[in-house]
């Protein structure tokens, strides 16, 4: 067992490796291809012919692509190394776990199962639900519910499981670095650190519904119950923690939580000031390495990332094919995370996998009962969905947080 476990941190460590040179390779890339994009800008002008360079950026734009691709697929296995897990909705895995054996429709009790639902292409995500709503009859197809919002921001953090109500933990506070030159025979300077512990509180994510008990004598109905709606309003309470809960429990201390970021500075680069929000996120990408971390991804939101990918230089052509590429949004070689829950004109920079964590104490959780109130008296089930977790931001400097030119 231990030397499984050896071998999996290894393959991690080989992982982050190769993920931290593609990044680096990107980052070539991209610089080459602002010079080839600059210079065919300034002869545009002269009348030359432009044949060579244009052939260069196209070189340039498919060596790039590769590399985002390659990159893609490292992530990818990055995010499912966490072990085997199940697969199927929540709901379907309810029902093959035997949970609803014996269960119809005039049956009473509680009962409580614990699934491990992770959708392998996405670190740590649950499965998507099916398309069918628990009260629509079987012959009803044209019933259609509220389209669901898109999750994304988890998939950029890394999550580890915990059995602990409160994460601990012990940090640098101050470190005086005396280290000089010593004379022969002459008294060595001395050096000093102090550490403080923190701890971070395990929070509850929860809601539930009542429904009438006929529903537990259709067992796919129940499942497209469970998917559609409840484990939806979990993540979908958790995508808006990530980034805004406060830290104030019962909130988690999410990204944008005063203290888990620095300041986004448009001066970083002397010589340099921003045009557009394109440059905004090249300089506040800067502004992370300087803190000897790699930037790995940036949120904004949808409408932002529209418009860059909708700007167009001087002929009418559109510019965003040049900081821009792969099947994954990657903008200056970062991945980017649209989402809804980031507010418009604003934008987060991150080294998400070095700077934080998520910490899962119950995946999702499905309960029902028929002992819930007055449920028995009057034939109803109440469902209820949980999950708890926390988020560490161990490293703010990994973070940078501002508004867009």
């Amino acid at each position: 067992m231990a030397k499984d476990l050896a071998d999996f941190e290894d393959f991690k460590s080989d992982l982050m490796s190769e993920i931290k040179s593609l990044y680096k390779e990107s980052d070539k890339k991209n610089n080459e291809l602002a010079e080839q994009v600059s210079e065919l800008k300034s002869r545009m002008a002269s009348g030359d012919d432009l044949t060579d360079i244009k052939n260069r950026i196209d070189e340039h734009k498919s060596e790039l692509s590769k590399v985002y691709d390659t990159l893609d697929k490292v992530e990818k296995k990055q995010s499912i190394a966490t072990g085997p897990t199940m697969t199927g909705t929540i709901g379907q895995m309810m029902l093959k776990s035997g949970a609803f054996d014996g269960i119809d429709k005039n049956s009473k009790g509680t009962w409580d199962h614990v699934i491990e639902a992770k959708d392998i292409t996405n670190a740590g995500n649950y499965s998507a639900s099916p398309n069918r709503n628990v009260l629509v009859p079987e012959h009803n197809a044209g019933f259609l519910t509220p389209v669901d919002q898109p999750l994304m921001v988890r998939s950029l953090i890394p999550a580890g499981q915990t059995s602990s109500d409160v994460i601990q933990r012990t940090e640098e506070d101050t470190f005086v670095n005396g280290a000089d030159m010593v004379a022969e025979g002459a008294a060595k300077p001395e050096s000093t650190i102090t550490v403080k512990r923190g701890q971070i509180a395990i929070e509850k994510i929860a809601h539930w519904m009542r429904a009438s008990s006929e529903v537990l004598s259709d067992a796919p109905m129940m499942r497209s119950y469970i998917d559609n709606r409840l484990t939806y309003g979990v993540n979908f309470k958790e995508e808006r923690q990530l980034l805004n809960g406060n830290g104030t429990s019962p909130q988690l201390d999410g990204l944008l939580n005063t203290g888990n970021y620095v300041a986004y500075d448009n001066t970083f680069i002397s010589g340099v000031t921003p045009a557009n929000g394109v440059d905004d996120i090249r300089i506040a990408k800067e502004q992370v390495n300087g803190s000897y971390l790699t930037a790995t991804g940036v949120i904004m939101n949808y409408k932002d990332w529209a418009r860059f990918e909708l700007m167009k230089d001087g002929d009418g052509k559109y510019l965003h094919a040049s900081v821009t590429g792969g099947m994954t949004p990657r903008l200056w070689g970062l991945r980017v995370v649209p989402s809804h829950s980031m507010t418009e004109g604003k934008f987060h920079v991150g080294s998400f996998a070095l700077g934080a964590m998520i910490w899962d104490r119950w995946a999702m959780r499905i309960m029902a009962s028929t002992e819930d109130g007055d449920n028995f008296r009057t034939n109803k089930v109440t469902i209820l969905a949980e999950k708890r977790l926390a988020l560490e931001v161990f490293r703010p400097d990994a973070f940078v947080y501002g508004d867009l030119s």
